[in-house]
Protein backbone atom coordinates (compact mmCIF):
# COMPACT_ATOMS: atom_id res chain seq x y z
CA UNK A 1 0.00 0.00 0.00
CA UNK A 2 1.22 3.50 -0.83
CA UNK A 3 2.22 6.37 1.60
CA UNK A 4 0.42 9.46 1.45
CA UNK A 5 3.97 10.65 0.04
CA UNK A 6 3.82 8.23 -2.89
CA UNK A 7 0.40 9.01 -4.07
CA UNK A 8 1.44 12.62 -3.75
CA UNK A 9 4.61 12.07 -6.14
CA UNK A 10 1.85 10.11 -8.68
CA UNK A 11 -0.63 12.71 -8.80
CA UNK A 12 2.38 15.50 -9.63
CA UNK A 13 3.88 12.95 -11.77
CA UNK A 14 0.30 12.91 -13.92
CA UNK A 15 -0.06 16.49 -13.75
CA UNK A 16 3.34 16.86 -15.30
CA UNK A 17 2.52 14.27 -18.10
CA UNK A 18 -1.17 15.78 -18.60
CA UNK A 19 0.24 19.41 -18.44
CA UNK A 20 3.30 18.22 -20.92
CA UNK A 21 0.78 16.81 -23.06
CA UNK A 22 -1.22 19.68 -22.86
CA UNK A 23 1.46 21.92 -23.64
CA UNK A 24 2.84 20.14 -26.63
CA UNK A 25 -0.80 19.60 -28.08
CA UNK A 26 -1.01 23.89 -27.78
CA UNK A 27 2.07 24.04 -29.43
CA UNK A 28 1.52 21.22 -32.21
CA UNK A 29 -0.33 22.28 -35.30
CA UNK A 30 -2.69 20.89 -37.53
CA UNK A 31 -1.48 21.47 -41.18
CA UNK A 32 -3.23 20.28 -44.07
CA UNK A 33 -1.56 20.89 -47.81
CA UNK A 34 -2.03 24.39 -49.23
CA UNK A 35 -1.76 23.53 -52.54
CA UNK A 36 -4.74 21.98 -54.41
CA UNK A 37 -4.93 18.37 -54.87
CA UNK A 38 -5.42 17.07 -58.34
CA UNK A 39 -6.67 14.11 -59.39
CA UNK A 40 -8.21 12.40 -62.31
CA UNK A 41 -12.05 11.12 -62.00
CA UNK A 42 -11.56 6.95 -61.07
CA UNK A 43 -8.37 7.49 -59.40
CA UNK A 44 -8.02 7.44 -55.43
CA UNK A 45 -6.75 10.44 -54.09
CA UNK A 46 -5.31 11.43 -50.44
CA UNK A 47 -6.06 14.79 -48.72
CA UNK A 48 -2.72 15.27 -46.54
CA UNK A 49 -3.46 16.41 -42.97
CA UNK A 50 -1.20 15.68 -39.62
CA UNK A 51 -0.07 17.43 -36.49
CA UNK A 52 3.46 19.21 -36.44
CA UNK A 53 5.19 18.80 -34.07
CA UNK A 54 3.47 15.34 -34.47
CA UNK A 55 1.55 13.68 -31.24
CA UNK A 56 -0.91 10.84 -31.21
CA UNK A 57 -4.31 11.70 -32.60
CA UNK A 58 -5.71 7.85 -31.51
CA UNK A 59 -8.00 8.90 -28.94
CA UNK A 60 -8.86 11.77 -30.40
CA UNK A 61 -12.53 12.43 -32.89
CA UNK A 62 -11.32 13.30 -36.07
CA UNK A 63 -13.77 14.78 -38.45
CA UNK A 64 -14.07 15.01 -41.86
CA UNK A 65 -16.38 17.68 -43.15
CA UNK A 66 -17.40 19.46 -46.82
CA UNK A 67 -19.30 22.82 -46.51
CA UNK A 68 -22.12 22.62 -48.66
CA UNK A 69 -23.13 18.86 -48.15
CA UNK A 70 -26.14 17.94 -46.41
CA UNK A 71 -25.10 15.99 -44.32
CA UNK A 72 -21.64 17.62 -44.21
CA UNK A 73 -20.05 15.12 -42.74
CA UNK A 74 -17.36 12.69 -44.72
CA UNK A 75 -15.63 11.09 -42.48
CA UNK A 76 -16.01 10.61 -38.53
CA UNK A 77 -13.35 8.41 -36.51
CA UNK A 78 -14.20 8.13 -32.98
CA UNK A 79 -13.56 5.53 -30.01
CA UNK A 80 -10.87 3.87 -32.80
CA UNK A 81 -13.47 3.05 -35.09
CA UNK A 82 -15.57 4.91 -37.96
CA UNK A 83 -19.13 6.30 -37.49
CA UNK A 84 -21.02 6.04 -40.33
CA UNK A 85 -24.40 7.42 -39.21
CA UNK A 86 -23.87 10.75 -40.36
CA UNK A 87 -21.96 10.23 -43.27
CA UNK A 88 -23.07 11.68 -46.56
CA UNK A 89 -24.35 9.23 -48.78
CA UNK A 90 -22.36 9.95 -52.10
CA UNK A 91 -18.85 9.25 -49.62
CA UNK A 92 -20.26 5.68 -48.44
CA UNK A 93 -17.79 3.23 -48.78
CA UNK A 94 -15.62 5.29 -50.38
CA UNK A 95 -13.06 7.24 -47.40
CA UNK A 96 -10.99 5.93 -44.41
CA UNK A 97 -8.21 7.39 -42.22
CA UNK A 98 -5.34 5.63 -41.49
CA UNK A 99 -5.63 4.43 -38.43
CA UNK A 100 -1.97 2.76 -38.01
CA UNK A 101 -1.01 6.62 -38.66
CA UNK A 102 -2.91 8.52 -36.06
CA UNK A 103 -0.29 7.68 -33.21
CA UNK A 104 1.75 9.99 -35.33
CA UNK A 105 -0.49 12.58 -35.77
CA UNK A 106 -1.59 11.71 -38.91
CA UNK A 107 -5.04 12.09 -39.66
CA UNK A 108 -5.15 12.36 -43.71
CA UNK A 109 -8.36 11.27 -45.54
CA UNK A 110 -8.41 8.72 -48.77
CA UNK A 111 -11.21 8.76 -50.99
CA UNK A 112 -11.59 6.02 -53.56
CA UNK A 113 -12.44 6.41 -56.44
CA UNK A 114 -12.94 10.07 -57.00
CA UNK A 115 -15.60 11.97 -58.96
CA UNK A 116 -15.92 15.15 -60.29
CA UNK A 117 -18.54 15.95 -57.92
CA UNK A 118 -16.11 15.44 -54.77
CA UNK A 119 -14.02 18.36 -55.89
CA UNK A 120 -13.98 21.51 -53.56
CA UNK A 121 -13.17 22.28 -50.08
CA UNK A 122 -12.76 19.95 -47.29
CA UNK A 123 -11.90 20.69 -43.11
CA UNK A 124 -10.19 18.42 -41.00
CA UNK A 125 -11.37 19.19 -37.35
CA UNK A 126 -10.12 17.75 -34.03
CA UNK A 127 -12.71 19.49 -31.76
CA UNK A 128 -11.29 18.17 -28.31
CA UNK A 129 -8.11 20.16 -29.24
CA UNK A 130 -9.69 22.80 -31.06
CA UNK A 131 -7.94 22.29 -34.25
CA UNK A 132 -9.06 23.10 -38.02
CA UNK A 133 -7.60 23.07 -41.34
CA UNK A 134 -8.68 23.21 -44.96
CA UNK A 135 -7.69 21.70 -48.33
CA UNK A 136 -8.80 21.89 -51.67
CA UNK A 137 -9.40 18.99 -54.05
CA UNK A 138 -9.46 19.38 -57.84
CA UNK A 139 -10.93 16.40 -60.09
CA UNK A 140 -10.00 16.68 -63.81
CA UNK A 141 -10.96 14.31 -66.63
CA UNK A 142 -9.01 14.48 -69.71
CA UNK A 143 -8.67 12.50 -73.13
CA UNK A 144 -6.30 12.22 -76.09
CA UNK A 145 -7.34 14.79 -79.16
CA UNK A 146 -7.71 13.85 -82.36
CA UNK A 147 -6.55 15.71 -85.89
CA UNK A 148 -8.10 15.70 -89.04
CA UNK A 149 -7.16 16.98 -91.93
CA UNK A 150 -9.68 19.39 -93.28
CA UNK A 151 -8.55 20.44 -96.95
CA UNK A 152 -5.60 19.99 -99.08
CA UNK A 153 -5.20 22.42 -101.43
CA UNK A 154 -2.62 24.67 -103.73
CA UNK A 155 0.03 24.04 -100.83
CA UNK A 156 -1.86 24.91 -98.23
CA UNK A 157 -3.46 22.32 -95.66
CA UNK A 158 -6.57 23.03 -93.13
CA UNK A 159 -5.67 20.60 -89.79
CA UNK A 160 -8.84 20.41 -87.11
CA UNK A 161 -7.83 19.10 -83.50
CA UNK A 162 -10.82 17.84 -81.04
CA UNK A 163 -10.84 16.50 -77.78
CA UNK A 164 -14.19 15.41 -76.09
CA UNK A 165 -14.73 14.93 -72.19
CA UNK A 166 -12.15 17.49 -70.28
CA UNK A 167 -13.15 19.01 -66.91
CA UNK A 168 -12.26 21.56 -65.93
CA UNK A 169 -12.75 23.39 -69.14
CA UNK A 170 -9.25 23.42 -71.02
CA UNK A 171 -7.38 25.19 -74.02
CA UNK A 172 -6.24 24.71 -77.53
CA UNK A 173 -3.17 25.35 -78.45
CA UNK A 174 -1.13 24.66 -82.11
CA UNK A 175 2.63 24.28 -82.54
CA UNK A 176 4.83 23.77 -85.42
CA UNK A 177 7.75 21.00 -85.58
CA UNK A 178 10.10 23.07 -83.43
CA UNK A 179 7.87 23.82 -80.69
CA UNK A 180 6.34 27.74 -81.91
CA UNK A 181 3.03 28.73 -81.70
CA UNK A 182 0.96 28.79 -84.57
CA UNK A 183 -1.96 31.13 -85.23
CA UNK A 184 -5.06 29.44 -84.74
CA UNK A 185 -8.69 30.11 -85.12
CA UNK A 186 -11.04 30.43 -81.98
CA UNK A 187 -11.11 27.67 -79.44
CA UNK A 188 -14.97 26.37 -79.86
CA UNK A 189 -16.31 24.66 -76.50
CA UNK A 190 -18.73 22.97 -75.88
CA UNK A 191 -20.32 21.70 -72.06
CA UNK A 192 -21.91 18.12 -71.81
CA UNK A 193 -25.04 17.44 -69.77
CA UNK A 194 -22.34 15.57 -67.86
CA UNK A 195 -20.47 18.70 -67.15
CA UNK A 196 -17.20 17.60 -69.46
CA UNK A 197 -16.49 19.91 -72.31
CA UNK A 198 -15.62 19.36 -75.67
CA UNK A 199 -13.14 21.52 -77.58
CA UNK A 200 -11.74 21.65 -81.12
CA UNK A 201 -9.88 24.49 -83.04
CA UNK A 202 -8.79 24.82 -86.24
CA UNK A 203 -5.15 25.63 -88.41
CA UNK A 204 -4.44 26.62 -91.60
CA UNK A 205 -0.64 25.55 -92.15
CA UNK A 206 1.52 25.66 -95.31
CA UNK A 207 3.37 22.67 -96.39
CA UNK A 208 7.09 22.76 -95.76
CA UNK A 209 9.91 20.81 -95.72
CA UNK A 210 8.89 20.65 -91.63
CA UNK A 211 5.25 19.51 -92.02
CA UNK A 212 5.42 18.07 -87.98
CA UNK A 213 2.33 19.66 -86.19
CA UNK A 214 1.33 19.74 -82.75
CA UNK A 215 -2.44 20.07 -81.14
CA UNK A 216 -1.86 20.26 -77.70
CA UNK A 217 -5.20 20.46 -74.91
CA UNK A 218 -4.02 21.18 -71.62
CA UNK A 219 -5.47 22.49 -68.40
CA UNK A 220 -3.56 24.43 -65.82
CA UNK A 221 -5.56 23.93 -63.20
CA UNK A 222 -5.29 20.26 -62.76
CA UNK A 223 -1.76 20.44 -64.38
CA UNK A 224 -2.73 18.11 -67.18
CA UNK A 225 -1.87 18.19 -70.51
CA UNK A 226 -2.80 15.82 -73.50
CA UNK A 227 -1.08 16.15 -77.44
CA UNK A 228 -0.90 14.72 -80.69
CA UNK A 229 1.00 14.78 -83.52
CA UNK A 230 0.54 14.79 -87.32
CA UNK A 231 2.83 14.56 -89.89
CA UNK A 232 1.70 16.58 -93.55
CA UNK A 233 3.70 15.39 -96.20
CA UNK A 234 5.51 17.54 -98.88
CA UNK A 235 4.86 17.31 -102.31
CA UNK A 236 8.01 14.86 -103.97
CA UNK A 237 9.71 14.90 -106.85
CA UNK A 238 7.74 12.41 -108.02
CA UNK A 239 4.53 13.57 -107.67
CA UNK A 240 5.33 17.27 -109.62
CA UNK A 241 6.81 14.80 -112.34
CA UNK A 242 3.58 12.79 -112.37
CA UNK A 243 1.62 16.35 -112.53
CA UNK A 244 4.00 17.57 -115.29
CA UNK A 245 3.03 14.50 -117.52
CA UNK A 246 -0.10 14.40 -116.62
CA UNK A 247 -1.24 18.10 -117.43
CA UNK A 248 -0.31 18.19 -121.19
CA UNK A 249 -1.38 14.77 -121.47
CA UNK A 250 -4.72 16.02 -120.68
CA UNK A 251 -4.37 18.65 -122.98
CA UNK A 252 -3.24 16.29 -126.00
CA UNK A 253 -6.55 14.03 -125.18
CA UNK A 254 -8.92 17.56 -125.32
CA UNK A 255 -7.14 18.73 -128.74
CA UNK A 256 -7.75 15.08 -130.08
CA UNK A 257 -11.41 14.62 -128.29
CA UNK A 258 -12.40 18.17 -129.91
CA UNK A 259 -10.74 16.89 -133.37
CA UNK A 260 -12.89 13.87 -132.98
CA UNK A 261 -15.84 15.56 -132.13
CA UNK A 262 -15.27 18.10 -135.72
CA UNK A 263 -14.78 15.54 -137.79
CA UNK A 264 -17.86 13.38 -135.87
CA UNK A 265 -19.84 16.40 -137.35
CA UNK A 266 -18.69 16.80 -140.68
CA UNK A 267 -19.06 13.01 -141.15
CA UNK A 268 -23.07 13.38 -140.11
CA UNK A 269 -23.16 16.96 -142.16
CA UNK A 270 -21.96 14.80 -145.06
CA UNK A 271 -24.43 11.45 -144.03
CA UNK A 272 -27.20 14.40 -143.81
CA UNK A 273 -26.45 15.32 -147.17
CA UNK A 274 -26.58 12.06 -148.66
CA UNK A 275 -29.66 11.17 -147.17
CA UNK A 276 -31.07 14.21 -148.97
CA UNK A 277 -30.10 13.32 -151.96
CA UNK A 278 -30.90 9.85 -151.60
CA UNK A 279 -34.74 10.73 -150.42
CA UNK A 280 -34.58 12.36 -153.88
CA UNK A 281 -33.61 9.85 -156.24
CA UNK A 282 -36.54 7.80 -154.32
CA UNK A 283 -38.91 9.98 -154.47
CA UNK A 284 -38.21 10.06 -158.68
CA UNK A 285 -38.16 6.64 -158.77
CA UNK A 286 -41.57 6.24 -156.87
CA UNK A 287 -43.02 9.00 -159.53
CA UNK A 288 -41.76 6.81 -162.67
CA UNK A 289 -43.23 3.58 -161.02
CA UNK A 290 -46.57 5.17 -160.53
CA UNK A 291 -46.38 6.70 -164.31
CA UNK A 292 -45.04 3.83 -166.03
CA UNK A 293 -48.28 1.40 -165.18
CA UNK A 294 -50.09 4.15 -166.17
CA UNK A 295 -48.43 3.89 -169.95
CA UNK A 296 -48.49 0.42 -169.86
CA UNK A 297 -52.44 0.24 -168.82
CA UNK A 298 -52.65 2.93 -171.99
CA UNK A 299 -50.48 0.40 -174.29
CA UNK A 300 -52.63 -2.31 -173.09
CA UNK A 301 -55.69 -0.79 -173.99
CA UNK A 302 -54.68 0.79 -177.53
CA UNK A 303 -53.76 -3.74 -178.08
CA UNK A 304 -57.30 -4.48 -177.27
CA UNK A 305 -59.08 -1.99 -179.59
CA UNK A 306 -56.94 -3.08 -182.08
CA UNK A 307 -57.64 -6.23 -181.77
CA UNK A 308 -61.50 -6.07 -181.52
CA UNK A 309 -61.05 -3.93 -184.60
CA UNK A 310 -59.14 -6.99 -186.38
CA UNK A 311 -61.78 -9.10 -185.04
CA UNK A 312 -64.68 -7.36 -186.25
CA UNK A 313 -62.91 -7.71 -189.89
CA UNK A 314 -61.95 -11.18 -189.71
CA UNK A 315 -66.31 -11.11 -188.97
CA UNK A 316 -66.95 -9.28 -191.76
CA UNK A 317 -64.50 -11.13 -194.08
CA UNK A 318 -66.38 -14.31 -192.69
CA UNK A 319 -70.14 -12.52 -193.54
CA UNK A 320 -68.87 -11.78 -196.84
CA UNK A 321 -68.03 -15.21 -197.90
CA UNK A 322 -70.65 -16.80 -195.59
CA UNK A 323 -72.82 -14.63 -198.20
CA UNK A 324 -70.90 -15.15 -201.52
CA UNK A 325 -71.34 -19.08 -200.46
CA UNK A 326 -75.61 -18.53 -199.96
CA UNK A 327 -75.14 -17.05 -203.44
CA UNK A 328 -73.12 -19.13 -205.19
CA UNK A 329 -75.16 -22.59 -203.35
CA UNK A 330 -78.44 -20.23 -204.67
CA UNK A 331 -77.52 -19.93 -208.20
CA UNK A 332 -76.17 -24.15 -207.94
CA UNK A 333 -79.36 -25.10 -206.86
CA UNK A 334 -81.46 -22.97 -209.29
CA UNK A 335 -79.38 -24.50 -212.03
CA UNK A 336 -79.87 -28.10 -210.73
CA UNK A 337 -84.33 -27.53 -210.92
CA UNK A 338 -83.40 -26.21 -214.37
CA UNK A 339 -81.87 -29.49 -215.91
CA UNK A 340 -84.53 -31.49 -214.13
CA UNK A 341 -87.50 -29.67 -215.27
CA UNK A 342 -86.36 -30.60 -218.95
CA UNK A 343 -85.55 -34.08 -218.25
CA UNK A 344 -89.04 -34.58 -216.98
CA UNK A 345 -90.74 -33.05 -220.06
CA UNK A 346 -88.36 -34.96 -222.35
CA UNK A 347 -89.50 -38.06 -220.61
CA UNK A 348 -93.38 -37.06 -221.16
CA UNK A 349 -93.02 -36.39 -224.48
CA UNK A 350 -91.54 -39.86 -225.11
CA UNK A 351 -94.43 -41.67 -223.58
CA UNK A 352 -96.61 -39.70 -225.31
CA UNK A 353 -95.25 -40.83 -228.70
Amino acid sequence: MLSSDGLSFISVLMCLILTFEVCVAEQSELICSHQPIVALAGDDVILPCYLDPPISASSETVEWTRPGLDPKYIHVHQDGQPVYLFQNPSYNNRTRLFVDELQNGNVSMKIFKVKISDAGKYFCILESMLKKASIQLTVGVVSTPIIEVVSNNNGRVVLQCESKGWYPEPEVVWLDGEGNLLSAGPTETVRGPDDLYTVSSRVTVEKRHSNNFICRVQQKDINQTRETHIYVPVQSPIYLIFWIIFIPLCIIVLLIFNMLIKYTKKIQMTLIKLEGDVTHVVKQSMLMVEVKPKVQKHNVNMNAVQLQLLVEGNQQQEDQREQLNRVQRSQTEETSGAGNNTGDTLKHRETQR
